[in-house]
């Protein structure tokens, strides 16, 4: 399997959906989309994609984090993009029921 050079670039519509999990304090961020990428890919998401889309700046780091891009506020004119570290998003959401499926 080869690398995806265009993983940074992936549109928001085709990014999973995730909600918070009970009782996790997300200040209202209950159900986000979002996809695994570093935060170094997040920097190159932000050089090209920041004038057109609403994005939070990415976290100055000289080493490469796993983490996720994050979009809260889907499809309002408050959306916006963020990053954050893979383990605070999975202490905070999960896959959403639907994309579950039927427990």
């Amino acid at each position: 399997m080869s690398y995806d050079l265009n993983r940074a670039y992936i549109q928001v519509s085709d990014m999973p959906i995730f909600e918070a999990f009970k009782g996790a304090p997300v200040a209202g961020h209950l159900i986000v989309r979002a996809c695994e990428l570093s935060n170094r890919e997040y920097g190159h998401r932000h050089q090209k994609l920041a004038k057109s889309n609403n994005m939070k700046h990415p976290p100055s780091a000289d080493r490469i984090f796993a983490g996720y891009l994050v979009v809260r506020n889907i499809d309002t004119p408050a959306q916006y993009e963020t990053w954050m570290p893979g383990h605070v998003f999975e202490d905070l959401y999960r896959p959403a029921k639907a994309a579950r499926g039927a427990a």
